[in-house]
């Protein structure tokens, strides 16, 4: 899957795939993207969880939020990033990570601390 390239059938994938390519994705050193308006990123909030949805490309971010949060475009993050910067200061910040929610909000909801373990080569 290319960086620009959305994918219809990667929605269609398990929430636990999904979160299987995201972490792959990143190991690879690819960039992940999120949604960010000039207020700041796009949280949601899951029960008591303050959740950062998470795509492996923009045009994913994208077209997941222009129905319900139209003013929020694409922001990327470098893998080094989010591992460096990310998801030390959301673990610090009790922050959750939802990776690659799919049409109906579905996904794979860890913990910074859990997801930060999951990305890390064994």
């Amino acid at each position: 899957m290319s960086d620009t390239q959305f994918d219809d059938a990667f929605f269609r994938l398990t929430s636990n795939d999904r979160y299987s390519k995201m972490v792959q994705r990143v190991r690879q050193g690819h960039s992940i993207w999120t949604l960010a308006d000039e207020q700041g990123c796009l949280v949601i909030t899951l029960n008591t969880d303050q959740v950062l949805p998470v795509w492996p490309n923009e045009a994913m971010a994208s077209h997941w939020g222009e129905k319900d949060y139209p003013d929020f475009k694409g922001l990327e993050i470098s893998a080094i990033d989010w591992l460096e910067k990310w998801l030390p200061g959301m673990t610090a910040d009790k922050y959750s990570v939802g990776a690659a929610p799919n049409m109906a909000g579905e996904c794979i909801v860890s913990s910074a601390e859990e997801h930060s373990h999951d990305i890390k080569p064994a």
